[in-house]
């Protein structure tokens, strides 16, 4: 974001950065931004030593093998929710958000990854704003903007999937999808909405409303970079725009790196700033160690911010801080051994370097992902590698395929008609002059979940289907009762005559018996001498 805000101000456009947080980063804003940073006080001993000392032993199980902590965003956005609190609460603090709210703007800026107070504000000041995904376009994201994400090829954040599933992938996947949904719905959203209408009681729409209000939505990655995916117009891809062609080393970085073998060149190592050196296991510092001493024709640039390394090999150079986009530039520059931040893969794509996955986090793995799908790296296997697993992956990366793919996809990602930052710039600069793109939004804002799905459709059709199936079958029983009856009936009528016919004959011989019975009667002389006596 400070690379927009410094392409604005260049622009002619005024700049106001707001933020607030436990520490007050020590990366300087660009030259004439107007900054507004509140620092948040709070008793919460698990979120000072999370976010502002970082001594907390989540720090430290970071480089266990198997630790890949899943539930980082959620714990993360509910950490901000509480921070945003506490920003609200204070009235000092609450007196500067209320006059940043007062204040007209053109347009604003909203990051979306744990950033409740920026989402309050842009839905108080009901000015145009842009979204911005730091991350990929994740799961709720892009069920917040309306860009289809059908789970069966698009994999959720966090499963370490590609985009080629099968059946039980994309159970798992299904499963992922209906999880990050529902927590972002029905957890993180409800505790926003719980904290803006404690400070703002009917003053604010519902969060999900306002994510959804968004007039464009930036994502921080190029197009190419991720897998192929559908999105909304409203959608515009922006990452890669911090990139930009090497600049002039710093002489102590120019003159290591400019005295490496042509053909081995040197390789980069980072972990950016979330991961601390100083809590990483001492036999993992070792093999690593052991590793560059055993490749003396490969030279290595360590970030590293860790104790003191004693007998370090005269190959390797150490350095709190590297100029990273200009070593990846560095002609000599045969690979990069990554933790996996986005913005740091996204750097290695962009200056054609080929990449060690070295995964230390869930998101890490998953950026890394886009990466060895297409071939252009691969990821080592375990958090802490040994000794010969990191030299076997050394030797590796100097495979001219891997070199050659990264080629092509660097080819893919930096040939546009624009660059990230002027086409940032533009859709910042489009809105304000719009002030909302009706244009670029679909039906699909109205629906809600059962009829987004056809939810209520299917089941109208299955109804009747059902209803149908059901008329059918007794319409088909009466039909072939009347067909059985109307068969049946010439052999009833048949049967009935015969037993008329066979029954005359018995009748008359009834008849002449009855007519006979009399005269034997009379002729009987028992008879006779009865009816006497009884005269």
């Amino acid at each position: 974001m400070r690379h927009l805000a410094e392409e604005l101000i260049r622009r002619g456009h005024t700049i106001t950065w707001f933020e607030y947080g436990l520490k007050k980063p020590d990366i300087p804003l660009p030259n004439g931004v107007k900054e507004t940073y509140l620092t948040i006080e709070t008793p919460n001993r698990l979120l000072r030593d999370l976010y502002e000392f970082r001594n907390h032993s989540h720090h430290d199980h970071l480089w266990e093998d198997g630790y890949w902590d899943e539930a980082q965003q959620t714990s993360a956005w509910l950490a901000s929710t509480e921070l945003c609190d506490r920003l609200l609460g204070d009235k000092t603090h609450r007196a500067e958000f209320n006059k940043l709210v007062s204040k007209k703007f053109d347009a604003v800026v909203v990051d979306d990854l744990y950033n409740p107070c920026g989402l309050l504000h842009a839905g108080l000041q009901k000015s145009v704003f842009v979204y911005w995904s730091m991350t990929g376009l994740r799961t709720e994201s892009a069920w917040a903007n309306q860009s289809p994400s059908p789970p069966s090829y698009i994999p959720v954040a966090g499963t370490g999937l590609t985009d080629e599933l099968n059946f039980w992938q994309r159970s798992y996947n299904m499963a992922a999808y209906l999880r990050a949904l529902y927590v972002h719905q029905h957890i993180v959203l409800r505790r926003l909405d719980a904290i803006f209408q404690k400070h703002f009681p009917g003053q604010v729409t519902e969060a999900f409303s306002i994510e959804r209000n968004a007039s464009i939505n930036f994502v921080n990655h190029p197009p190419i970079f991720d897998f192929a995916r559908p999105y909304m117009p409203r959608v515009n891809f922006v990452g890669a725009l911090h990139c930009k062609k090497p600049e002039k080393l710093p002489p102590v970085f120019s003159k290591f790196v400019d005295e490496a073998d042509n053909e081995k060149g040197f390789i980069l190592i980072t972990t950016g700033f979330s991961m601390q050196w100083k809590r990483a296991p001492k036999e993992l510092i070792n093999n690593f160690l052991e590793a560059f001493r055993a490749k003396p024709d490969v030279r290595f640039v360590w970030q590293y911010d860790g104790e003191p390394i004693k007998n370090k090999p005269e190959n390797v150079l150490i350095s709190t801080w590297l100029p990273q986009q200009s070593l990846l530039g560095h002609s000599k520059c045969k690979g990069h051994i990554s933790h996996g931040g986005l913005n740091s893969v996204i750097e290695s794509v962009w200056h054609g370097v080929p990449v060690i996955g070295w995964p230390l986090t869930i998101a890490g793995y998953d950026n890394l992902l886009r990466v060895t799908a297409r071939n252009s790296g691969f990821m080592l296997e375990k958090k802490v590698p040994s000794k010969t697993e990191l030299i076997s992956a050394i030797n590796r990366i100097y495979i001219r395929h891997y070199k050659e793919e990264m080629l092509i996809f660097q080819d893919m990602v930096t040939d546009v008609p624009y660059t990230e930052l002027n086409h940032s710039a533009f859709w910042v600069e489009f809105i304000i002059r719009h002030q909302e793109v009706p244009h670029a939004r679909s039906g699909a804002d109205h629906l809600n979940i059962i009829q987004y799905f056809l939810i209520d459709v299917i089941a109208f059709i299955i109804s009747v289907l059902i209803l149908l199936v059901i008329a059918i079958y007794y319409i088909l029983k009466l039909f072939f009762r009347i067909v059985c009856y109307l068969l049946c009936l010439p052999l009833s009528l048949l049967r009935r005559s015969s037993k008329v016919n066979h029954n005359k004959p018995q009748a008359k011989d009834e008849e002449k018996i009855s007519n006979d019975s009399p005269k034997k009667k009379k002729d009987d002389p028992k008879t006779a001498s009865l009816a006497k006596k009884k005269k």
